[in-house]
């Protein structure tokens, strides 16, 4: 069995770049709803063509109900001893990221 060929992995990485800076737009616009629309879209081109997305976009989404996060809006955000606790409004989910400390 064969993968896909480079040239739509190189396009699919593209275009899951594209619509993770779009929902990032719209969110700040006020449009979650379709914020969220751009997260599904780039998740599922994601699978389709096993490519990875982003780190800064990957932290973006809820990993429970996969909806847009916007800190204040639909996200809250609290640091606390080098770890950066995410919860969903959604959802109640809860993540949490390793922080380093810029010294």
């Amino acid at each position: 069995m064969r993968g896909k060929p480079i040239s739509q992995i190189k396009i699919a990485r593209e275009r899951i770049k594209i619509l993770g800076e779009l929902a990032i737009k719209r969110a700040k616009e006020g449009d979650i709803e379709l914020a969220n629309r751009y997260i599904y879209l780039a998740r599922k081109i994601g699978m389709r063509y096993n490519v990875r997305l982003p780190k800064d976009l990957k932290r973006r989404y809820c990993k429970y109900c996969y909806k847009f996060l916007l800190p204040g809006k639909t996200s809250q955000h609290r640091m606390k001893h080098g770890i950066l606790t995410v919860k969903c409004l959604n959802c109640n989910g809860i993540m949490r990221y390793p922080v380093k400390n810029k010294k």
